[in-house]
């Protein structure tokens, strides 16, 4: 009588266990390198964020715009230049840096409203600024993706 000692792990049960891991590590990896999701969210965020600007200046007898930086941006008051915190928000600035994204905007940094909801691409503190004269591309960058905001002249609509 012969006995058999089986202290291993058969080739087909070593494989299986490779493979299920494989698949594991793909998903994992591939969510930890993908930041399109936080790219969209943010996206929305600082459409929200222009539209309150462009909200404020039509409800105040102040105008109201949005200054950046390329890493950081935040709201301000024209007559004044004073930051001004955003609802909900502990900081007078929102850091994109921190959420490894950019911001760039074509014709210059800063994006500003009058009191009909028009939108400006600079401003002086007598609430006078340059007219936008075309539509304005907002570009929200993470390594390769980009996602873009366009803010039509004269009517202001932010899509």
């Amino acid at each position: 009588m012969s006995i058999k000692n089986n202290l291993g792990f058969t080739i087909i049960e070593i494989v299986a266990v490779l493979i299920v891991m494989g698949i594991i590590t793909a998903f994992a990896v591939g969510r930890v390198a993908d930041n399109k999701p936080e790219l969209i969210a943010q996206k929305e965020v600082l459409k929200v964020h222009l539209r309150y600007a462009q909200s404020r200046s039509m409800n105040s007898n102040d105008n109201y715009g949005i200054e950046s930086n390329g890493n950081t941006y935040w709201l301000f008051r024209v007559s004044s230049a004073n930051r001004v915190n955003f609802p909900g928000e502990q900081l007078d600035y929102i850091d994109l840096a921190a959420l490894g994204l950019s911001f760039a905007m074509t014709d210059g940094s800063i994006v500003c409203f009058n009191s009909k909801g028009v939108p400006y691409i600079d401003f002086d503190t007598d609430n006078a600024g340059n007219l936008q004269t075309v539509d304005r591309t907002l570009t929200l960058s993470s390594g390769s993706d980009n996602e873009s905001i366009i803010i039509t002249k004269n009517t202001g609509f932010i899509q």
